[in-house]
């Protein structure tokens, strides 16, 4: 059995996150955009037919990621990467962003490479390692999205984009090609260069589009950072015929201090490092849900304060109180069954999606009319079986 969806839920959701691509350490920004996936869903899944496109070598290709692994392989040959840790490889991914950029010409082979789907070790490790942090917080997929659609050929892609009006070509005349969204008011946005390297929306967008046919929302997770970006890309899908939503996350300032994973200031502030300081005293069990209630109620939609050790052990001690209250209460199998279609729908708003920070915050209820016992099922029970990762069940 399952609930009526509340107006405007979208019954087949494909969620399309960005990827936090293999290359570095997680972080409090990562953690508070990877949980919040988790939850949306976790909770989604009792609503509809959720499907996550998400692998985390999907933009292998891009200059990003193919950029730093031809870096390892010039300066670092022979490394033994599966002796490294996540901060060992962060750290030369930091390196790598202080050196001048190759030209596309000098990487390509590495490129070719990655779209085959050939994956460097040192991101092979740290898949590795992620698995590990996956299970440590009892989060939804701890295959990592290692299988996933066949990308759409890109010549296609491009032809369908041109067809509808949504692209400029401009390599007859040896320019770069442009997604084109200035009839919604965007900027033209490169994804492919003169020189033939292609963007990573040129990726997403190709594991995207045969995608869209099968689902009724398209739900776009992006951080900050890249409104501008996936604002386009919502407007192009939208233009192919879907429903698009976007869900946005910000950047958890470390010290005051919000930055990109590449410019480094992470160390001690990787899952490890947090990990170690809390897990022992507290529990792994307070410790998962303390972490997903810090990071999405504690930091809120907007994170302005910084990441706060003490604040964490303060959730983390909620956590374990609203375990201890609820431990034993519910049967997990019908968990989502015994969540009011009106709680569904306050959860899922005028989204069509489940609203982590909604969630959350419920979660943290104290009005009896609140069953916060199921709904606390639902965010750390077995996931229901109605969510699936790259669309084959």
């Amino acid at each position: 059995m399952t609930h009526p969806l509340p107006p405007g839920a979208g019954s087949r959701i494909l969620l399309a996150p960005v990827t936090v691509s293999p290359t570095k350490p997680l972080t409090p920004t990562h953690l508070k955009y990877l949980l919040s996936l988790d939850v949306i869903v976790r909770v989604s899944a009792v609503l509809a037919d959720v499907t996550v496109a998400y692998q985390h070598g999907a933009y292998a290709g891009s200059q990003q990621v193919a950029g730093f692994w031809d870096h390892l392989d010039r300066h670092h040959p022979g490394t033994a990467y599966a002796g490294l840790d996540e901060v060992g490889i962060g750290e030369l991914y930091v390196a790598y962003h202080r050196t001048p950029r190759l030209p596309f010409a000098a990487i390509e082979p590495t490129v070719r490479r990655a779209e085959s789907g050939w994956l460097h070790p040192a991101s092979a490790r740290l898949l590795d390692i992620w698995r590990g942090h996956y299970e440590l917080l009892g989060m939804f997929d701890p295959d990592l999205g290692r299988h996933g659609p066949e990308l759409m050929a890109e010549a296609d892609l491009l032809d369908l984009l041109v067809r509808r009006n949504l692209c400029i070509d401009g390599r007859p005349v040896g320019a770069p090609v442009y997604l084109d969204a200035t009839a919604a008011g965007h900027p033209l946005r490169v994804v492919l260069g003169a020189d033939g390297q292609p963007n990573y929306l040129l990726y997403l967008l190709r594991e995207l589009v045969p995608l869209l046919a099968d689902h009724d929302l398209v739900v776009l997770a992006h951080d900050e950072q890249l409104r501008a970006d996936y604002q386009t890309v919502g407007h192009v899908l939208t233009a192919l015929g879907a429903r698009v939503v976007r869900f946005e996350v910000p950047r958890v300032p470390i010290d005051g201090v919000t930055t990109s994973t590449r410019f480094g200031g992470w160390q001690g502030y990787t899952l490890d490092a947090i990990a170690d300081r809390f897990v022992d005293d507290h529990g792994v069990d307070a410790f998962r849900l303390g972490l997903r209630l810090y990071l999405i109620a504690g930091l809120g939609r907007t994170a302005r304060e910084s990441y706060s050790a003490h604040q964490l052990s303060r959730w983390i001690r909620r956590a374990r109180r609203l375990l201890d209250v609820h431990a034993g209460a519910d049967d997990h199998d019908a968990a989502g069954e015994r969540v009011p279609a009106e709680l569904w729908g306050a959860l899922v708003a005028r989204r069509g999606y489940a609203d982590p920070y909604r969630v959350a915050t419920t979660l943290m209820s104290r009005q009896p009319t609140v069953p916060v016992g199921a709904l606390l099922d639902v965010v750390t029970g077995p996931v229901r079986s109605r969510a699936t990762v790259g669309g084959a069940r």
